[in-house]
């Protein structure tokens, strides 16, 4: 993701001003087009966004080059479950809270870091951690909130989208729905007047679609503001997202916290120099203290998900994701959520 200059000072001005950068402000249809390429939709009255990056207040950001430069090995296919400890060989480990093990693995791979060449250890999808005792499914309807990247696993949104996506690998699609734009950052969500909460429905349940009972999160923010760089900045941005989720859907039994998806072992590549690629540590740790200090409520840190190469992304230094980096983090996800149901 590409962050536009004076990004940091049109922020203040819109916290200032409680409106957000343009994409919050409209409705934002996702279209998805038949074969490759197609529009991703236009975002609120700023026109067309032919890029989809997520981190950039413009709202009209130019594409970048689908063919990313430079060249680098590949990391190989992530297990959608099982704990795999290494880009090398092969693993199994736990699914989750189900307690069924599947077994997973991963071809050799060796990425460059911002700092130099390293093999990076791939964590697994299908571990997660919660607060507030066991989950209280399985839910009637589950509905997702995130960003464009969202929509290209959720439901196919293209350019890049899934052409197997999250509805069609093996989850009761008449039980998941979905809310979705472009830039939707963590802090565009918190307000419960925001007009996200605004957005038609993608595929809404078939029971209860206006009363989710639980509630999946995609949580990002560009890190413009200083606090947002801790883990206590992360810690108030996740726990505000929660305290209104429920004021929104009294109806929830249980919220799960996902991050952005993650390059391969969760390091940048050598030919994307978006950031935003790679979670950093302080936003692991922030989930993890946020669910476990919810004791009265069910809060699960979700799945990790990792694109399956350094190859995966649509557009050159962005974190949009190719039709077959979509595809497998729609399959890393529908198999974890078809075993936590």
């Amino acid at each position: 993701m590409r962050l536009k200059r004076r990004a940091g000072v049109m922020f203040a001005y819109l916290v200032a001003t409680g409106c957000s950068a343009g994409a919050g402000n409209g409705s934002y249809m996702a279209v998805k087009a038949s074969g490759s390429g197609g529009s991703s939709g236009s975002v609120g009255s700023a026109g067309a966004a032919t890029s989809g990056d997520e981190a950039a207040f413009n709202d009209s950001p130019t594409s970048g080059s689908t063919s990313p430069s430079g060249s680098l090995s590949t990391a190989g296919s992530v297990s959608a479950s099982g704990d795999v400890t290494a880009q090398t060989g092969s693993s199994s480990g736990t699914q989750g809270n189900s307690g069924s093990s599947t077994s997973g693995s991963a071809t050799s791979g060796e990425g460059s870091g911002a700092s130099g060449a390293g093999t990076g250890s791939t964590e697994s999808s299908g571990a997660a951690s919660s607060g507030g005792g066991a989950a209280t499914g399985p839910f009637t309807c589950n509905l997702v909130l995130g960003l464009f990247t969202t929509s290209q696993w959720f439901n196919g949104t293209n350019p890049g989208g899934a052409s197997m996506d999250f509805l069609m690998d093996g989850v009761d699609a008449t039980k998941w729905e979905s809310k979705t734009l472009k830039y939707s950052y963590i802090e565009k969500w918190i307000p419960a007047n925001s007009t996200n909460w605004d957005l038609v429905t993608n595929n809404p349940c078939a029971a209860n679609s206006t009363m989710p009972d639980r509630v999946v999160f995609v949580g990002f923010s560009p890190g413009t503001v200083s606090m947002d760089q801790t883990q206590t900045g992360w810690e108030t941005l996740l726990n505000e997202m929660i305290a209104t989720i429920r004021m929104k859907y009294p109806t929830v039994k249980e919220i799960d916290m996902l991050t952005m998806g993650r390059a391969p072992g969760n390091v940048l590549c050598a030919n994307n120099n978006d950031v935003w690629t790679v979670i950093p540590p302080y936003e692991d740790a922030a989930y993890t203290a946020v669910a476990a200090a919810s004791t009265s409520f069910p809060v699960i840190v979700g799945p990790k998900y990792f694109v399956p190469d350094c190859n995966s992304y649509e557009f050159a230094n962005d974190t949009d994701y190719t039709m077959a980096g979509s595809n497998s983090i729609a399959q890393q996800l529908a198999t974890y959520y078809v075993a936590h149901p």
